[in-house]
């Protein structure tokens, strides 16, 4: 994190999986508190530290740098037997967290009522989604009927509040002919996870605004990436919450104008999980090369489902879009050692439907469906792993991270050459 930044917002530009639990591992030396503020299980934030892999789906990245505080807000929305999971497999492996996390009591409860009921929906709608009960408990949310992690304090309004979430779903349930959980199902497993999750309540609104009058450092960790936002994203293709910006405030209950710092992240080419448009997408041999096996960890394989990622070419025209949309300071590009030994690399730089050039990213899905990408045809080059600074870079990879810069109209700070630490280019 820049020295000169007190606040800094880490957010994906694409959809997802652009390597923020990298970036979060590069940058936060130094800082204080590590948080989060929206989505849940359904995120999956790898971490390599000297060939050890680190796979977080809830807690924040930066619990594994000593003395840093992971802090997870009301709008995230919560699995606790799986967060309890994520917290003892950190403790396991020799990183003491003892006294490092909070927890907000506003945040939402995910139970095993929701996951039902996604699989339900996902058999109707076909929408791709992780299955984790994301999307009906952030439904809940909205419509007022949901469970808060603060409501499992009082045994006897639960069960209660539980009963009642029950027979509001029932009829989806006897329309679909579903064995619905009991109150028992739901509830133990959320008692049982919060015996030790209680221990970690606390207001994070409050220790974030306070720290930071006191000079600490923080850093946001945002989930998913700005086209799988709930509003701008490629609706209805999208996640259920909002994963950029404008999130970060309700999300964190902090003051906005607190950030000081945007980094954006962007991989050197561009991956989709799931459906939905994906105009840059390529297929056949090339999609294979990007992808890799499966035999090595970093391929494109989902962390969180292990579903094999659609891949295609840098999209500079949303690039460009969410850089001026999200206010981003500077770019961390990841994975350019996929591209070494490619002959000829392609990047996307505008859109055009029946031969016009479009200005803005298109709101619908029909006309998504009609977008033809431009592109630029750049020279490939040999070796970019081995480069220990920008000047080490073959001339052909320092010319496309240029061109990056250009399309997104702000600087690449930071190059990821492989998937550990030490694989990260400063400039």
């Amino acid at each position: 994190m820049d020295s000169e930044n007190q606040c800094t917002l880490v957010n994906g530009l694409f959809w997802g999986d652009e390597g923020k639990a990298k970036a979060i591992d590069v940058l936060d030396e130094g800082v204080n508190i590590v948080a989060r503020y929206q989505g849940g299980a359904n995120a999956g934030h790898t971490i390599y530290i000297d060939g050890e892999k680190f796979v977080f789906h809830q807690v924040p990245s930066g619990l594994l740098r000593e003395n840093t505080i992971g802090a997870m807000g009301a709008g995230m929305v919560l699995d606790l037997p799986q967060l309890v999971d994520e917290i003892n497999d950190i403790n396991n492996r020799g990183f003491d967290t003892s006294g490092r996390i909070m927890v907000s009591p506003r945040a939402h409860v995910t139970t095993i009522l929701h996951k039902q009921i996604e699989k339900i929906y996902e058999k109707s709608l076909g929408i791709g989604t992780t299955l984790k009960g994301i999307g009906p408990t952030y439904a809940d949310k909205y419509s007022r009927s949901g469970l808060r992690l603060g409501d499992l304090m009082d045994y006897k309004n639960l069960k209660e509040r539980v009963g009642q979430l029950i027979e509001f779903h029932k009829p989806l349930f006897v329309y679909n002919d579903a064995q619905l959980p009991t109150i028992a199902q739901i509830i133990d497993p959320l008692l049982e996870s919060f015996s030790t999750v209680k221990d970690w309540v606390g207001d994070v609104s409050a220790i974030i605004t306070d720290s930071m009058k006191l000079g600490k450092k923080v850093l946001i960790e945002g989930a998913q990436g700005a086209m799988l936002d709930i509003d701008w994203g490629t609706y209805p293709y999208v996640t259920s919450s909002s994963t950029c910006f404008s999130g970060v405030a309700h999300g964190l209950g902090i003051d906005p104008r607190l950030v000081d710092n945007v980094v954006g992240l962007a991989k050197a080419f561009t991956t989709r999980v799931g459906h939905g448009p994906f105009p840059t997408e390529i297929e056949g041999e090339m999609s294979e090369r990007l992808r890799g096996t499966g035999e090595n960890e970093w391929d494109e394989f989902g962390a969180t489902t292990g579903r094999p990622r659609r891949c295609g070419w840098l999209d500079g025209f949303v690039l460009s879009m969410n850089c001026k949309r999200w206010g981003v300071n500077k770019l961390f590009l990841t994975k350019m050692d996929i591209l070494d030994g490619m002959e000829k690399i392609n990047i996307c730089s505008a859109y055009k439907i029946n031969g016009k050039i479009l200005r803005v990213y298109p709101s619908t899905l029909e006309e998504l469906e009609k977008v033809e990408p431009v592109y630029e045809e750049l020279s490939g080059w040999e070796n970019s792993r081995s480069a220990k600074t920008f000047d080490d870079l073959p001339e052909n990879a320092r010319y496309y991270i240029k061109r990056v810069e250009q399309l997104a109209g702000c600087p690449i700070g930071w190059v990821s050459t492989g998937p550990n630490r030490s694989e990260t280019i400063i400039r």
